[in-house]
């Protein structure tokens, strides 16, 4: 059959019977059909976060000033191909090809942050001063961690040059496909509070809020800042369990956009990015979602005078301009170290899965600024805080293993229930307040569930049991219960577990501006 052709006129006729009656006799009925190819208007070019980003061997950083007139303004600094460019307007032009900022919040502060004369004096320097910009950074890492000591007592002098690297690293984040959380654990009184100061002074765009998805919002989407988390032990009270999923996939990039409720602002639905660098401070342990994202860095309690980040004689934007420098001149030198170390590793297979992508971050920043005699003694060091970090099973989940087991005996597999389980295991792996049959067996329940030991389910007249398979078993018993099964955390510590209600149920001369 030939295909009909309708004329402007029956185009028009047919609209008109699918609007509304109510809209019809409206200014928006009388408007003209626009009549266009579908899609010939699409933006074929690239849109580029304000603050930070970096694409098809560009990197851009941008801040907010104030003009003569105090009108605030944005402006962008570019570079690519070995030229430096300063950008007021809301696109440029790279190789044909067209790169738009995003409307996002306020940026950062220029003249705070970096300097306005500081910066222009740097992108009009840029191409004669770009090789001896470089020759002064073979020794950053080092210039750094003499910094921060003078703020900060250590427990090891490799905690030092780890907390350097994650500095510099905050920079070259969004060439990273993961970012290691950073949690500063410590008594009262042993300077975790001045630690997080020092670090709003010295990573990029950082931010020092309280543990809320708006404040997350304001950070990470708006700023792509460091999030800096004080008095995180705020996090194990009831009501942060949405932030702590947002946070536990946000190490990395493929945490992606999430969609949230911000309650505060009468059910709003929010969509934010959530991958960037980020810090807690807390006396106790994390959360068990965050733990194992995080290099633990303990700081002691020292007689030593330590000096005060908020002195105001002390240049702190000297010292971020240093890292922007660094950033526009390594910009493609740190991806390439990376991706070179992560081949290395993937043959050796020394270091893998999730202990490799937060480590070589920070092995990369040590490589490319002066640290590289160092690695592996912080490497050590880095992988040993990091196993304490991870999550060890409590005694009652060690109990479950166990008893499982026995049960099973030489079987391949066998039906039971977590009230029968629970009435093999001894009552001292149980909360002291949880002396009730019910209890200890929702107490089982719940290991069962959170470490997807039963194969099947089914509900008979005498309740809820489950399938268990010996080979299962086994593998969690290998994955999680590296030597013995039995972990030291007592059963009524804050790790212990809290079961809920439901649980049986359950180039270079072709930039444009």
């Amino acid at each position: 059959m030939a295909e009909e052709k309708w004329s402007d006129e029956r185009l028009e006729d047919f609209v008109r019977a699918l609007t509304p009656r109510a809209v019809r006799g409206s200014a928006q009925a009388a408007a003209p059909v626009e009549k266009r190819e579908g899609l010939s208007d699409a933006f074929e070019g690239k849109m580029l976060h304000p603050s930070l980003d970096n694409a098809d061997n560009i990197v851009t950083l941008g801040f907010r000033y104030r003009t003569k007139s105090l009108k605030e303004e944005r402006v962008f600094f570019v570079e690519t191909g070995g030229v430096a460019q300063i950008v007021t307007e809301d696109s440029f032009t790279v190789r044909n090809r067209e790169y738009c900022y995003e409307t996002k919040g306020a940026l950062m502060p220029l003249e705070e942050r970096w300097g306005v004369q500081e910066a222009k004096a740097f992108i009009e320097s840029y191409s004669e001063s770009r090789t001896e910009i470089r020759a002064a950074q073979r020794n950053l890492v080092d210039r750094v961690v003499a910094h921060v000591q003078k703020y900060i007592g250590f427990e090891n002098d490799c905690d030092a040059y780890i907390l350097a690297a994650w500095i510099i690293g905050t920079y070259f984040h969004r060439g990273f496909n993961a970012y290691p959380f950073l949690h500063i654990k410590a008594p009262k009184g042993s300077g975790k509070s001045q630690c997080l100061t020092l670090l709003t002074k010295l990573c990029f765009n950082a931010v020092k809020a309280r543990p809320s998805l708006p404040a997350f919002g304001d950070t990470v989407d708006a700023l792509r800042g460091t999030y800096l988390i004080d008095q995180a032990d705020s996090l194990h009270r009831k009501g942060s369990e949405e932030l702590l999923d947002v946070l536990a996939d946000s190490y990395k990039t493929s945490g992606g956009k999430r969609r949230v409720m911000d309650m505060e602002k009468g059910r709003k639905v929010l969509e934010i990015e959530t991958y960037a660098p980020k810090a807690f401070a807390s006396i106790k342990e994390l959360p068990e979602d965050l733990r194992d994202r995080c290099f633990v860095l303990p700081l002691i309690k020292s007689s030593k005078p330590f000096s005060e980040p908020d002195d105001p004689s002390i240049d702190w934007r000297a010292w971020r301009g240093e890292f922007y420098k660094a950033l526009f001149t390594q910009h493609l030198l740190v991806p390439i170290e990376h991706s070179k170390r992560k081949s290395e590793y993937v043959r050796s297979g020394e270091v893998v899965g999730r202990n490799l992508e937060l480590w070589l971050p920070l092995e990369t920043m040590l490589a490319c600024f002066g640290g590289a005699d160092k690695i592996e003694e912080v490497k050590r060091r880095f992988l040993a805080q990091y196993g304490f970090a991870e999550y060890e099973p409590n005694e009652l989940e060690a109990e479950v293993i166990r008893t499982l087991l026995s049960i099973i005996g030489a079987s391949e597999s066998i039906w039971t229930s977590p009230a029968d389980v629970a009435s093999g295991i001894d009552s001292f792996a149980f909360r002291s307040d949880h002396s009730d049959s019910k209890q200890r067996a929702a107490d089982v329940g719940w290991a069962i569930k959170k470490f997807n030991l039963a194969s099947k389910s089914k509900r008979g007249s005498g309740g809820k049991s489950y399938l268990f398979r010996r080979e299962v078993i086994e593998n969690v018993q290998a994955s999680y219960f590296h030597n013995d099964p039995a972990s030291p955390t007592p059963p009524d510590s804050d790790a212990s577990i809290e079961p809920k209600n439901d649980l049986h149920d359950s180039g270079v001369g072709d930039m444009q501006f």
